[in-house]
C-alpha cells in the first residue's frame, strides 16, 4: 500500500522540485489532498498520476497535451508501444536537428577560407545562432505580425547588441539568476522578497515596453506565458518557465492586494 507523502517527499521520489509539482497542480493535472494543517498530501492516486505525467513528458508530450493523454486508461501494452513510438519520434527530431546544424555549418564553411580550431568553433556558434533566430522567428510570428516582429528585433538589437554585453543585459542576467536562487530556496510569490524581485523585473522591462508599446508587450507576455507549448532546443526564451511563472504569479498576487 502506497503511504501518503508530503510535497518534499514526493518531489524527492520523482526527481522534480516542489515548485514543479505545484506547477502541475496549477495546470490542473494533479490535485493533492490537504492535511488538517493545510499541507499538500500525495497518496496512491496522486503518486500514480505524477508517474504517468513523468512518463508522458519522457516520451515527448508537452504539458498542454498531457491533459487529454491522461484520459486514456492504464498504460497497457498498446499504450507502451505508442509511447515507444513517441520516444523514437523524439529521437528522430534530435537527428533532424543535428542534420540541420551540420547543413547550416557546411553552408557557412563554403564561404570561408581554411579555419583553425578557434575559427571552426566560431563557425559552429554562428550556425547555431542562425538556427535559433530562424526557429524563434517561426514562434514569434504566430504571436506578432511581420511588422511587429521587425520592431521587436530592432529594439532588441539596440538593447542587446550581441558583440559585447551591455550593462542592461548584465542586469537582466543577474536578476534572472537571483530569481532562480529565490525559487530554489523556497521563496513564495506572495513574499516581500518576491515582490521586490518582481519590481526589479518591471523596471528592467520598461525600456522595451516604452519602445514597443503596451499592446505589443501584452502579446510578448502571452508568448512567454505559453513557453511550454513552443520551447525547443533551438527556440528558447531568455529565462525558464519557472522564472516567468514566479514573476507572473507575484504580479498577479500584487494586483489582488
Amino acid at each position: 500500500m502506497t503511504r501518503n507523502r508530503s510535497i518534499g517527499e514526493m518531489a524527492a521520489q520523482c526527481g522534480l522540485s516542489p515548485r514543479s509539482l505545484r506547477h502541475l497542480e496549477e495546470k490542473g493535472l494533479i490535485s493533492p489532498k490537504r492535511s488538517e494543517a493545510g499541507r499538500r498530501v500525495y497518496g496512491a492516486q496522486e503518486t500514480s498520476l505524477v508517474t504517468r505525467i513523468l512518463l508522458l513528458r519522457q516520451v515527448g508530450y508537452r504539458l498542454s497535451e498531457i491533459s487529454s493523454a491522461m484520459l486514456h486508461p492504464s498504460l497497457d501494452a498498446r499504450s507502451l508501444i505508442e509511447s515507444q513510438i513517441l520516444c523514437l519520434n523524439a529521437k528522430q527530431k534530435q537527428v533532424t536537428l543535428m542534420l540541420r546544424r551540420l547543413h547550416e555549418t557546411l553552408t557557412l564553411l563554403e564561404t570561408r577560407e581554411a579555419l583553425d580550431v578557434d575559427g571552426l568553433c566560431s563557425l559552429i556558434k554562428e550556425a547555431q545562432t542562425i538556427m535559433s533566430d530562424k526557429d524563434f522567428k517561426a514562434v514569434a510570428t504566430t504571436y506578432f505580425t511581420e511588422k511587429e516582429w521587425s520592431r521587436w528585433k530592432e529594439t532588441g538589437s539596440k538593447l542587446f547588441p550581441g558583440d559585447m554585453r551591455t550593462r542592461y543585459e548584465q542586469d537582466w542576467a543577474a536578476l534572472i539568476e537571483r530569481i532562480e536562487k529565490a525559487i530554489a530556496s523556497g521563496v513564495m510569490p506572495s513574499s516581500s522578497k518576491a515582490l521586490a524581485l518582481m519590481e526589479e523585473w518591471r523596471i528592467l522591462q520598461q525600456p522595451m515596453v516604452e519602445a514597443l508599446g503596451k499592446d505589443h508587450w501584452n502579446k510578448a507576455a502571452r508568448m512567454y506565458g505559453e513557453m511550454d507549448q513552443w520551447e525547443t532546443e533551438t527556440a528558447k526564451a531568455p529565462f525558464s518557465q519557472e522564472v516567468y511563472h514566479f514573476v507572473s504569479e507575484t504580479a498577479r498576487l500584487a494586483r489582488e492586494n
